[in-house]
């Protein structure tokens, strides 16, 4: 029994190793990347950031340090014969203070059609993965406002799920549509 227990603790270990590999040659920190043997040394590395990633993600820029989200309330539909989807995000938030432009991202090549807020179309630009909402309601600090924004397309297949996120479109073992989404790495 023991000898089993170990065997299946070592199966089981062992795709949850093969996540998280370990270089082959381990590379001494405080030698500016000299690996302990005099190995090749390797710069560190630094990505590279553009102005697409200073608007990713961030909650410091001007269209999004004014607002904080209480809810998402997403609708979408998808459609496995050509791998699209459409749908429409009414996001609910709170106002910090007062602003006229909001930053929505949106991950290319999905595509807004509109935007509405109290009934009314709103202005957008894109700017990357971000769209910016010319708002023209007053933005009261402490008011719950939604807007909502109507968008389509065919999102970006994964290319290595789910290590490199994305759509998978795929079938079941009984030939019927199954389709997966990943998140990790966008």
């Amino acid at each position: 029994m023991v000898r089993l227990t170990a065997v299946l603790a070592i199966a089981l270990a062992l795709p949850l190793a093969a996540q998280n590999p370990v270089p082959a040659v381990p590379v001494r920190r405080d030698t500016g990347g000299v690996a302990p043997q005099g190995g090749v040394r390797q710069p560190p590395y630094v990505p590279k950031a553009g102005h697409a990633d200073t608007l990713r993600g961030s909650f410091t820029t001007p269209g999004r340090n004014w607002w904080d989200v209480s809810f998402y309330d997403l609708h979408v539909s998808i459609r496995p014969t050509d791998s699209s989807i459409a749908g429409y995000n009414a996001i609910t938030y709170r106002v910090l203070r007062p602003a006229t432009e909001m930053q929505i991202d949106l991950m290319m090549p999905l595509v807004v059609d509109s935007m509405v807020q109290d009934h009314r179309r709103l202005k957008f630009r894109r700017d990357s993965n971000a769209f910016f909402a010319t708002l023209t309601a007053p933005q009261a600090v402490g008011a719950y406002r939604t807007i909502a924004v109507y968008y389509h397309g065919h999102p970006q297949v994964a290319r290595n799920p789910p290590w490199q996120g994305g759509f998978t479109w795929t079938r079941d073992s009984l030939g019927r549509p199954w389709v997966v989404t990943t998140d990790q790495g966008m």
